[in-house]
């Protein structure tokens, strides 16, 4: 016998939905960067900003829960440990609190420095004194720099492409009825 599906079931259903369609433009938005590099700075960091908001979008609709006691989240019916690379959102974090970050790295950094905005190239090329790296990006190391901070967008993307195939593969199960509700038992 085939049980309903709940209003819980549907929400479950349509966040791991979301989930393989953010990592899809995720990586739509990844492939992009390189691609884009011969082309213009501005469509490289476009394109990871992109793909940065993307992946934390992931990581959004994976830490969502159903505020039950205890709370389950859509991470854990998918089996996305809480320790998962997507869950890293300290670059998006900083792009998205920029204006109030600036105010800290000044601090840090003080006033007599160079900046380093929107590069492209081997860090290497721009080892000058008293220099800091606003936005760059390596594209023969896939790192992308900000505010000297460095983040390796290939493991991330490897991320959202273990994230994506298990989103997709438990949406298949529940077309072909391998899995059915309750979704949150």
């Amino acid at each position: 016998m085939i049980t309903p599906r709940t209003e819980k079931d549907l929400w479950v259903e349509m966040a791991i939905r979301e989930i393989s369609t953010q990592a899809h433009f995720a990586e739509i938005s990844y492939k992009n960067i390189d691609i884009k590099a011969d082309l213009s700075t501005d469509l490289v960091f476009s394109s990871i900003h992109s793909f940065l908001s993307h992946s934390a979008n992931i990581s959004k609709m994976l830490k969502a829960n159903d505020a039950d006691n205890p709370s389950k989240t859509i991470g854990g019916i998918l089996d996305i440990s809480e320790s998962s690379k997507i869950h890293n959102r300290d670059f998006r974090n900083h792009l998205e609190h920029y204006d109030e970050r600036l105010k800290t790295w000044i601090g840090e950094k003080g006033v007599n420095i160079n900046i380093g905005t929107y590069n492209i190239g081997p860090k290497s090329a721009l080892d000058l004194p008293n220099t800091v790296l606003v936005s760059h990006y390596d594209p023969y190391s896939n790192i992308f720099t900000f505010v000297d901070e460095d983040l390796d967008m290939g493991e991330l993307f490897g991320e959202v492409q273990r994230v994506k195939s298990i989103a997709d593969k438990w949406v298949e199960d529940t077309m072909t009825q391998k899995i059915s509700p309750p979704f949150m038992s």
